[in-house]
């Protein structure tokens, strides 16, 4: 008995000592990231590299809030994550909807395209989507981005959203169709509600992927007024010099809307995300 009380005890002090290290190793970027934007550059290129601060500035800070195109940079980023998270959400979640409870022929292969979609990176849509959108003209706007964006966030939220229908009963919606509700008034009142927790990860999922997308801003865009945050920090790479101070404070101020968010959704992400999971 007390040889299994031990060993229980041993096992746990491990699993703890592992969770520990792990949690110290994902956090130390973010310690370190904070830390270095409240030196001051003497500070900063010190060697060997210390962990203390001798003088606590903000200067870094002021830079990049008040001397930078961040602000106009943040705005940016606002603007196409919002918008390309709403319309993901609102096209995801009818085109799951409509794989859930509609019969339709090539149903299977549309749901494999899906798949397919979902795998194909960034990097390998890029040329065929700067030779389409220059074309067309739709370089350098809002627009070249958001359309993207939302093509590569509707796969992966439609086939989460889906699964989440398929676990609403269908007697719900008879019951709603008997009492004189349209379809579109029975998935606006009766699905959707019962939905929320897929729709707040899809919603999630989609505004962190399109917050700190690089590949695309990167070679959609060319101009101050419509770069979002991930390129404006480039901003702080010269040719001979890096301004590390600023781009550590640059790191914080992208962060914080991040953190803040998985914060207060962190329970419902979670949820979304375990009740979610992508079925065959």
């Amino acid at each position: 008995m007390f040889r299994n009380k031990g060993k229980i005890r041993a096992q746990k002090i491990i699993m703890y000592g592992f969770l520990l290290c792990m949690i110290l190793i994902t956090t130390f970027p973010i310690i370190w990231m904070v830390n270095s934007s409240l030196k001051d550059v003497t500070e900063i290129y010190r060697m060997p590299p210390t962990f203390s601060i001798s003088n606590i500035t903000f200067s870094s800070y002021y830079r990049v809030l008040f001397e930078s195109g961040i602000p106009r940079a943040f705005l940016n980023s606002v603007i196409v994550s919002v918008t390309a998270t709403s319309i993901t959400v609102i096209l995801g979640s009818l085109a799951g909807y409509g794989f859930s409870r509609f019969r339709m022929k090539g149903k299977r292969a549309f749901y494999i395209g899906l798949l397919y979609g979902q795998m194909m990176p960034s990097v390998v849509l890029i040329i065929p989507i700067f030779t389409l959108f220059s074309k067309v003209g739709l370089i350098n706007n809002y627009f070249s981005l958001i359309l993207p964006y939302v093509a590569i966030t509707i796969p992966l939220s439609t086939l989460m959203l889906k699964t989440f229908f398929d676990g609403i009963a269908f007697e719900l919606e008879e019951a709603a169709r008997i009492d004189g509700a349209t379809r579109l008034r029975t998935f606006v009142s009766v699905v959707v509600p019962i939905a929320r927790p897929g729709l707040m990860s899809v919603a999630i999922y989609t505004f962190l992927s399109t917050w700190e997308e690089f590949v695309l801003a990167l070679n959609l865009t060319t101009s101050a007024n419509v770069r979002t945050l991930p390129i404006a920090i480039n901003m702080f790479v010269g040719e001979y010099l890096v301004d590390w101070g600023a781009i550590m404070a640059s790191g914080v101020v992208i962060s914080l809307p991040i953190i803040l968010l998985f914060i207060l959704c962190n329970k419902v992400f979670v949820k979304g995300l375990s009740e979610g999971g992508v079925k065959g």
